[in-house]
């Protein structure tokens, strides 16, 4: 089963990731986000080109104070919940770092500019490659640790859909965050949104299939 998923990722590849922008282009057109386009991504040599929707990013030269503004709001937002939360602090103060580490290359060079298109083209590649991964990493998971060799296998397939299409929303969420504020949050959305919560979900997944498992072996707990 986890061949033939991932066989069927790599071959309809393309066709996956040309649906996974249908769903962007749709969903951004009914949030308001503006679109000025499509433009042809070559994701991977051996899949061929992708159509992808075209977002516009303020450039942040043109915008010194809105991005200061945006600098000092996010770092203070994230020292308050630094201080109000002890078990959060090594994880929020990595994602200053972040914030910083893109100010610091905005104002040492402030022609530097990362579009939609680039943006898009890094996250497909992430993307694609989880999806050819994910059915082997399910098996494992799932058809190995739950009681019935068609739960499992109903888990990763539910996994495997949830994943291409919550990933569309997600990078909808990006490059309308990117639209209204430029590159200042890009490592931010990139290392929170990207493949850490695609890792995120997996362990969801099998968490809520193995406390269902346990509960119908086993029953649940009267307490």
């Amino acid at each position: 089963m986890a061949l033939l998923l991932s066989g069927s990722v790599f071959y309809f590849g393309t066709s996956l990731l040309e649906a996974h922008s249908r769903i962007c282009s749709f969903v951004l057109e009914h949030i308001g986000i503006p679109l000025s386009g499509e433009r042809v991504l070559e994701v991977f040599p051996s899949l061929g080109p992708v159509m992808v929707p075209d977002t516009p990013f303020p450039h942040n030269r043109a915008i010194p104070i809105r991005t200061g503004l945006l600098l000092a709001a996010s770092l203070a937002g994230l020292i308050i919940i630094h201080r109000r939360f002890p078990l959060a602090r090594n994880f929020l103060a990595f994602l200053m770092v972040l914030i910083c580490a893109a100010a610091a290359v905005i104002l040492v060079n402030p022609s530097f500019y990362f579009d939609a298109a680039m943006f898009q083209q890094i996250w497909l590649r992430g993307e694609i490659l989880v999806w050819i991964i994910l059915p082997w990493v399910s098996a494992f998971l799932f058809v190995l640790a739950l009681p019935t060799v068609a739960g499992g296998l109903g888990w990763s397939l539910l996994l495997q859909i949830y994943v291409a299409v919550w990933s569309a929303l997600r990078l909808v969420f990006c490059l309308g965050v990117l639209h209204y504020t430029g590159i200042l949050f890009l490592p931010v959305l990139w290392f929170c949104l990207g493949i850490l919560f695609d890792l995120v979900i997996i362990l969801f997944f099998y968490s809520q299939a193995l406390d269902r498992s346990i509960k119908r072996v086993m029953g649940a707990r009267k307490s």
